[in-house]
C-alpha cells in the first residue's frame, strides 16, 4: 500500500535513509539523521511531499519530492529528492507504485514536467529503466567529483 508519509513514519525512513546513504555515492559526505528528519518533517508539512510504500504493516520504501518554478519560466516543474525501497522488497511493483503515487501528486499540483535522477550511483542502468518504463525520458546524465 502506497499513503502519503505521516510525521510518526520519520524514524522508519530515516534508517532507509541510513541504508541508502551508506551504499550510495554520498557515503563519503556524513549523514546527519537530525537533518534528514527535520527536512522529511518540513516536506510532509507542505513544503513537498512524502509518500510511503507498506507491506504488512512495515514501511519498506518511501519516495520524498518537491515542486518549484522553473528558474526561466512561471511553470512548474516536479522533481524527486529521494526514492529508496528496502532491498528485499525490490523487484516488485513497491517502486512503481511509489514513483506512480508520485506523478499522480505532481499532476494534481499543476507540474508541467517531472526530474527525476540517479545520483545515488546505485543500480543505474535498472533504475533508468524502471523510470523509462513509467514514461520518464533519458534528457542527460548527471556527473559528480569528489574535491
Amino acid at each position: 500500500m502506497i499513503r502519503a508519509a505521516k510525521h510518526s513514519d520519520v524514524p522508519r525512513l530515516i534508517e532507509l535513509g541510513t541504508m541508502l546513504h551508506e551504499i550510495s555515492s554520498y557515503s563519503s559526505m556524513a549523514f546527519s539523521p537530525e537533518k534528514s528528519a527535520a527536512f522529511l518533517h518540513e516536506l510532509i508539512n507542505g513544503a513537498g511531499v512524502v509518500f510511503v510504500a507498506e507491506v504488512n504493516g512495515e514501511v519498506v520504501g518511501g519516495m520524498a519530492g518537491g515542486i518549484i518554478d522553473q528558474w526561466f519560466s512561471d511553470d512548474l516543474i516536479a522533481y524527486d529528492y529521494s526514492l529508496f525501497v528496502e532491498p528485499s522488497k525490490r523487484n516488485g511493483v513497491v517502486a512503481v507504485r511509489l514513483i506512480r503515487a508520485f506523478q499522480e501528486w505532481a499532476k494534481i499540483k499543476g507540474a508541467k514536467q517531472i526530474y527525476m535522477g540517479i545520483g545515488t550511483g546505485v543500480n543505474v542502468e535498472g533504475t533508468t529503466r524502471l523510470y523509462e518504463s513509467q514514461g520518464l525520458r533519458n534528457v542527460g546524465p548527471l556527473l559528480m567529483m569528489e574535491i
